[in-house]
């Protein structure tokens, strides 16, 4: 959507539009966003993957990167806030698995983690003394993305069984003890375009009684020729709770009810995006990245538009591509909800992806840590770290 940028002067840039778009300064001003300067860029050839560290005007240096072990930054005594950070380090520690993670912060041995077990959190909840339990709306999914290259998943009537067979309530609570799972449809919960929780569990293939939509789905793998199954259909997940939970609960709906034949492959969860892009996949289960926004149009158009970015799937619909186009410069709430309408009853009937749902995130702190403004939020967004410190 952007044509141009333009230096106006030392303090303001120009970005000019080939069309309005009503989620553009929500993109640009999401907190995690950073500026890169032209000449770090172009010499790591504008590959961000490049850059282990780029220089910057941030409140914490960096000192030491040890590969899945910890970050270490330091305080930045040439920051612009004199008065700030408070804090003298951070020391960011890799721990995948979410229950270790609310297991550091009840037992002390961490100050603050992002996203904690259910089962962790709840304990952490119930000693207000000593820790601080939040629960965040999150524009991040999880999804089982579909390799349509691969068959039979080019075949609309295989990926619309799989939408209507499996059930998204036996997902979530499989995994309930991680992390809380909304019963969702395409969009965040809480968009002012979203569906209503209470008219989705109305719906085929999110309604909770699966009479009618595995009596639709079993018809509709037999017009597509899979009247006695399918066989050799493998399930990529990372390894933990998403292999351990997830990925065996999918599986055993699909064999189970709809008579497809799976094996799970784990690998670690950081391989899970190298896998995806080389299409070494038939259905994975993951979140992918998108814009930390809830509007549908970013996402979808990385994700489902005809070429996407990261259309790993090779998903294509001239019909979605031309409704998304609608959607992106539509500028009227009425007119756009009625576009997006339509876009969510396409994506039910032509599927690209299985969302299993949107997510809550479940951030925990020891009460000593002040300052992330966590307390204060109601969406699952980073927030300005130099303003944090520990008070004992």
């Amino acid at each position: 959507m952007v044509e141009s940028v333009e230096a106006v002067d030392p303090q303001t840039v120009k970005f000019s539009l080939s069309s309005p778009r009503i989620y553009f300064l929500n993109v640009l001003a999401d907190p995690t966003y950073v500026i890169y300067s032209k000449a770090t860029l172009e010499a790591n050839n504008n590959d961000l993957r490049e850059l282990q560290i780029a220089p910057g005007t941030g409140a914490f240096k960096f000192v030491e990167y040890k590969t899945a072990e910890k970050w270490t930054f330091e305080r930045n005594p040439d920051y612009w806030d004199k008065e700030l950070p408070y804090a003298d380090k951070l020391e960011l520690i890799h721990v995948p698995a979410w229950s270790d993670r609310g297991t550091a912060i009840l037992t002390d041995q961490a100050d603050f983690s992002w996203n904690v077990s259910f089962e962790t959190w709840t304990e952490g909840e119930s000693r207000p003394d000593e820790v601080v339990a939040r629960k965040l709306a999150n524009f991040g999914a999880y999804w089982v993305l579909i390799n349509t290259k691969k068959e039979p998943f080019g075949d609309a009537r295989v990926r619309r069984a799989i939408q209507l067979g499996v059930s998204r309530q036996n997902m979530i609570k499989a995994f309930a003890t991680q992390e809380q799972i909304n019963l969702t449809r395409w969009i965040p919960y809480g968009d002012q375009f979203a569906t209503s929780p209470e008219v989705i569990a109305t719906l085929p293939g999110y309604r909770e009684d699966k009479t009618e939509d595995l009596a639709e789905a079993k018809k509709l793998l037999g017009e597509a020729g899979f009247t006695d199954g399918i066989k050799d259909v493998e399930i990529l997940a990372a390894t933990g709770p998403q292999a351990e939970l997830l990925a065996s609960a999918f599986q055993d709906m699909l064999n189970r009810d709809l008579n497809i034949q799976a094996t799970i492959r784990t690998i670690e969860r950081a391989q899970l995006v190298e896998e995806e892009k080389a299409g070494n996949f038939m259905l994975v289960i993951d979140t992918p990245a998108g814009p930390a926004i809830s509007d549908i149009s970013p996402p979808a158009n990385i994700w489902w538009r005809t070429g996407g970015a990261a259309n790993w799937g090779g998903y294509s619909n001239p019909d979605f591509d031309k409704l998304l186009d609608q959607i992106d410069v539509e500028v009227d709430a009425a007119k756009r909800q009625d576009q997006v309408n339509q876009m969510l009853d396409l994506l039910d009937q032509d599927v690209p992806w299985f969302l299993i749902g949107y997510t809550f995130h479940l951030p925990m702190w020891r009460a000593t840590t002040k300052g992330t403004g966590l307390d204060l939020r109601t969406l699952a967004q980073w927030g300005r770290l130099e303003t944090a410190w520990i008070d004992k």
